[in-house]
């Protein structure tokens, strides 16, 4: 991901230091890094796509999954039926017509073009409610994080961390802990969100939005977001 929306920065910025040198030179450093930069880019990108049509099953046990264990409130059940329903329906948009763009599947352009469009504002869809599920998931987090102020009040303060603790105080902290894992986690998908909602409006669009040079910066802000949410992950 970061390959691919780091080549299309890369290539906006070369070709702009190419063009304020004003040199007519097609051999300069600028212009020749451009085309294969481009180049990686685009089979990045490829790639992407073709790995994640294997993800149309994971996307179909979400969605029973979801029926199976509700969410906790109506609003994030009706927000996760709608973005499982948008994506479950995406993805074989995406497959069919990546496909058929390496002649897999014998779909005219028209057809093919229809489905990368419809597709994205799918996509674009299920972007706008995942601001409401941060909303929503954010209003339980304050909630819950009042609940416990009440109840067992803060944990201690640093200045206490050599002191020994009793086990409610144990309990304590490890509860607002959570908590702050949880507003951190929260405020990164914002920033993934961020990124991807330029970069889908762009792609529901006939003639695009954007330049390159901005689905590359949009892109690296998603990117490094979701990085950044996966390093936690595992941390």
């Amino acid at each position: 991901m970061l390959a691919q929306y780091g080549s299309n920065l890369l290539v906006a910025i070369l070709l702009s230091l190419h063009a304020l040198k004003k040199s007519k030179d097609k051999s300069s450093v600028f212009s020749r890094l451009a085309p294969y930069l481009k180049a990686l880019g685009g089979l990045t990108a490829d790639a992407r796509i073709l790995f994640r049509i294997w993800a149309i099953l994971p996307m179909v046990k979400w969605m029973v999954g979801i029926e199976r264990q509700l969410p906790p409130t109506r609003n994030l059940k009706l927000i996760e039926r709608m973005q499982a329903l948008s994506m479950v329906v995406y993805a074989p948009m995406e497959a069919a017509a990546y496909l058929a763009m390496h002649k897999v599947l014998p779909i005219s352009d028209r057809v093919q073009n229809n489905l990368w469009l419809y597709g994205c504002r799918l996509w674009a869809a299920y972007v706008v409610l995942d601001f409401w599920h941060i909303m929503e998931d954010n209003r339980l987090l304050r909630t819950r994080a009042k609940a416990l102020e009440k109840s067992r009040g803060h944990p201690s303060p640093p200045s206490t961390e050599s002191a020994t603790l009793t086990e409610e105080q144990e309990a304590t902290r490890r509860m607002w802990s959570d908590i702050y894992a949880r507003k951190d986690m929260l405020l990164t998908q914002f920033w993934v969100n961020v990124g991807y909602l330029p970069l889908t409006l762009h792609w529901s669009l006939t003639k695009g939005l954007i330049s390159d040079g901005w689905v590359g910066f949009f892109g690296m802000i998603a990117g490094l977001a979701s990085w950044r949410m996966q390093w936690k992950a595992t941390a």
